[in-house]
């Protein structure tokens, strides 16, 4: 569903060092079948953003880190969301300021309500539960 998406609407994807550093290892992991090729995609396209962005100090880690302490701030109780989802929705917030992002997409729910209460505009995907690496190789 989210790969459909994004052949339908070629996103932009926040890319700062946090989410390198947790897609790449992701993407280390699963290199194992065709989903390994979606998640080489997604790297491609977030390094390419990457490049377009780098100038931007709002993006650097420092400021996102700050922004994601000053989101916590004012939502830390009144979310379930984790650190790196804080992190994450201050990224998406900072690009939404800088250059109007579109969309924030996840398939987390506490994620996606957090964005929501950010003001940012949230698709949320539904993950379909699918056979474990581990069942995959027994079958």
């Amino acid at each position: 569903m989210v790969t459909d998406a994004v052949l339908r609407s070629a996103p932009d994807f926040v890319y700062w060092s946090f989410l390198r550093y947790e897609l790449r290892h992701n993407l280390r992991q699963s290199r194992t079948d065709s989903d390994g090729e979606v998640a080489w995609k997604a790297l491609r396209a977030g390094e390419r953003t990457h490049a377009r962005l780098r100038w931007q100090s709002d993006l650097r880690a420092e400021s996102v880190i700050e922004a994601a302490d000053e989101l916590s701030a004012q939502s830390a109780l009144a979310s379930k969301a984790g650190s790196a989802d804080f992190l994450h929705v201050a990224a998406a917030r900072r690009l939404h300021l800088l250059s109007g992002l579109d969309e924030f997409w996840t398939c987390d729910a506490e994620q996606g309500a957090l964005a929501s209460a950010a003001g940012l505009k949230v698709r949320r995907f539904e993950l379909k539960q699918g056979k474990s690496r581990k069942q995959k190789a027994e079958s």
